[in-house]
């Protein structure tokens, strides 16, 4: 058995201080949550997380969060459902109320070639969102993996529809959109781990109203048992209300010690 102790060393997230995790982010990283290493015996995977703190120095703290994946796969057929939530309230004061929950089905056309459809509802009062409504279909392709499969790129194109609700007057808004992305896994020596995927969703009438997002993660070895990691996130969504921040980014560092 392996036992994992993580040290947070920085987690910092700019552009007005908002509270970093994939519910604030605009678009939601399905590359980061694919389950890999399946087999084909065992068809249902995931997990669920559920965690609340309740405290008082002056005010009343209450936090909830909340994340959920499980994943069915079958013959050529994959299904894939989402679920995050977080709640932060002190005093009678909403600091952070935001959401998500999405669904996804991959159908294996041939070996390096994968139909996608998805749907997605989402809300984020932090970004004024107050319901964001989503579905789409698209194509992903391995455009390279080699002999260990250690290393491997995807890109992906899809068309999506949204329907958008936003908070403080902002109004309700309709959009087509492009969601085009690239993601890899680059291993360049023993024990070293690059990961990446970018996301571009623009609007099909409009370019200058797009969605940007980047997530890197590396994972590399300090000795036998120590190992350090720093993920780093980016996100830009240009179809927000105006009061809301249009930027943000979080970057995270850790070490992680095993016992064994």
């Amino acid at each position: 058995m392996k036992i994992f102790y993580t040290i947070s060393l920085v987690a910092s997230t700019l552009a007005a201080c908002l509270p970093a995790g994939p519910s604030l982010a605009q678009i939601v990283n399905i590359e980061e949550r694919r389950i890999t290493g399946t087999n084909d015996s065992t068809h249902w995977y995931g997990h669920l997380n559920l965690a609340a703190n309740l405290s008082k120095v002056k005010d009343q703290i209450l936090q909830f969060s909340a994340t959920g994946q499980v994943q069915y796969k079958k013959d050529r057929s994959l299904f894939l459902l989402l679920l995050d939530g977080k709640f932060l309230r002190a005093g009678e004061q909403d600091f952070n109320r935001a959401g998500f929950a999405h669904l996804r089905y991959n159908y294996k056309i041939s070996d390096p070639l994968v139909l996608e459809a998805f749907a997605q509802a989402q809300y984020n009062k932090l970004l004024l969102i107050e319901l964001r409504l989503l579905a789409g279909a698209g194509l992903r392709y391995r455009l390279f993996k080699d002999k260990s499969g250690g290393n491997r790129i995807y890109a992906g194109m899809a068309y999506l529809y949204e329907r958008n609700r936003f908070l403080e007057g902002g109004g309700e808004t309709g959009w087509h959109r492009l969601s085009n992305y690239i993601s890899f896994t680059f291993r360049p020596w023993q024990g070293v781990k690059l990961v990446n995927t970018t996301y571009y969703q623009p609007q099909l009438l409009d370019l200058a109203n797009y969605r940007f997002s980047t997530e890197w993660r590396l994972d590399m070895p300090l000795g036998k048992r120590l190992s350090f990691t720093t993920d780093f996130t980016y996100s830009i969504d240009r179809s927000l209300p105006i009061d809301a921040p249009a930027s943000t980014y979080a970057w995270l560092n850790g070490l992680t010690f095993r016992l064994n």
